[in-house]
């Protein structure tokens, strides 16, 4: 599956907010706050959003779709969503978000994700 949108977001209640977006339009928009802002814009390769694939692939993201789990009533916690559509493809995407709520392998996939969209911070 090729990638068409991607977009991971998440925060906590220590003030730490990352968001990771891309689209063919803008190309890849980086925004991280971990007690200093940092942000990129660039573009990606197609090798590039292949890598993002087998990342998502390989720590069985897609396993995510459909999570949706959020502590309405709780005013602390940490809160994500993450969403990614395919080229050709209207029945295959993933839709997860979560407020104080994880999926299993949450902890792992969020790192393999930073680990690979980290490393354009320094483009």
């Amino acid at each position: 599956m090729k990638i068409e949108t991607f977009s991971f977001r998440f925060a906590d209640t220590q003030g730490f907010m990352e968001w990771y977006r891309y689209n063919p339009q803008q190309g890849l928009w980086i925004d991280k706050c971990d007690g200093r802002m940092q942000a990129v814009r660039c573009a990606m390769t197609e090798e590039e959003l292949d890598g993002l694939e087998a990342v998502i692939r390989t720590n069985k993201i897609d396993t995510w779709n459909d999570f949706c789990k959020l502590e309405l009533c709780m005013c602390s916690g940490n809160s994500w969503t993450l969403h990614v559509t395919y080229k050709d493809s209207l029945e295959e995407f993933i839709h997860a978000m979560g407020h104080s709520e994880v999926p299993e392998g949450f902890a792992e996939g969020k790192k393999a994700l930073e680990e690979y969209l980290d490393r354009f911070l320094q483009k």
